[in-house]
């Protein structure tokens, strides 16, 4: 049998390069059109609606099959669906294109330009490629596996140093995460300042973009050196997680860190990741008071 005429890890970076650029060109031309216009809704849950959001929804189906041949699972299809594309794939029974059409709408919405589309690849278990594209910072992040990391076309890749977590800048999403720890979290400013002043602030400050597609990529990128979220869903982390692996960096779930029982299925899931240097003290930090 003759030889393959590409490997897996040339045909998926060339996947993941042309996936990042259709990416940039459909929030050229679906989505900066209505930023400063959309029409806005709410769905069951209370969540924002954007025209942004369901017309790229709508233009992906083309665009991906054109790339891979795969179902798609987005944020915007009804429950059921998402649950049988989500329980097949997991399994690793089949491809599945895995997508968020707007990421961050509430920000989309308020004209903040923390948003982005993003969209990832999952075959037999495992994401093999991701692109995410923020069209109002002029930015798109792209990774394979195997492939290595890129912004804009430049290769990431974090120091592997050993760092101090005082001097690190975290991304903090509380919702859902355990009391213990948001309690912990929230006596602690932004700014990096306690409420105490005896204690010292763990780390210089926290962040939270409202867009967690973009906080995996400012991890990747270096602007962010810690990271821990309390629920994300299947679009929210598929292409983050490659992207910051591919730069070097490591997330995992909460729950493995923590050691608690995490939900399975289609649930938001919570994760911690950092940089090189930082992963052991940022996991040591996170498990303390926690039982």
């Amino acid at each position: 049998m003759s030889a393959p005429l590409i490997s897996d890890t040339a045909l998926w970076a060339n996947c993941a390069s042309s996936l990042a650029s259709a990416l940039s060109q459909l929030g050229d031309a679906e989505v900066r059109p209505r930023f400063d216009c959309a029409r806005i809704s709410s769905k069951a849950d209370g969540s924002l609606l954007t025209d942004a959001d369901l017309a790229v929804q709508q233009a992906l189906p083309a665009i991906l099959e054109r790339l891979y041949p795969a179902p798609l699972l987005g944020e915007e299809m009804p429950t059921a669906e998402q649950s049988a594309l989500w329980q097949g794939a997991e399994d690793g029974d089949s491809a599945l294109w895995i997508a968020d059409p707007i990421d961050g709408t509430a920000n989309f919405a308020s004209g903040l330009p923390w948003f982005a589309i993003s969209v990832a690849l999952m075959l037999h278990g495992k994401i093999v490629l991701g692109a995410t594209v923020a069209p109002a910072l002029n930015q798109y992040w792209h990774a394979s596996l195997g492939g290595g990391s890129f912004c804009n076309g430049q290769t990431l890749r974090l120091h592997k140093a050993p760092s101090d977590l005082h001097d690190c800048l975290v991304g903090v999403d509380m919702t859902y995460l355990p009391e213990v720890l948001r309690q912990r979290i929230a006596n602690i400013s932004p700014a990096g300042i306690t409420n105490s002043l005896n204690q010292r602030a763990p780390w210089r400050g926290w962040r939270s973009l409202g867009a967690s597609t973009l906080e995996w990529c400012a991890l990747a990128s270096g602007q962010l050196h810690a990271y821990v979220h309390g629920g994300q869903m299947p679009w929210d982390a598929a292409a983050g997680r490659l992207i910051l692996a591919e730069a070097g960096g490591y997330s995992a779930p909460l729950a493995e860190i923590l050691q608690y029982q995490s939900d399975t299925g289609l649930n938001p899931r919570a994760f911690a990741a950092a940089s090189p240097g930082v992963w052991p003290t940022w996991q040591q930090w996170l498990r303390e008071d926690q039982g």
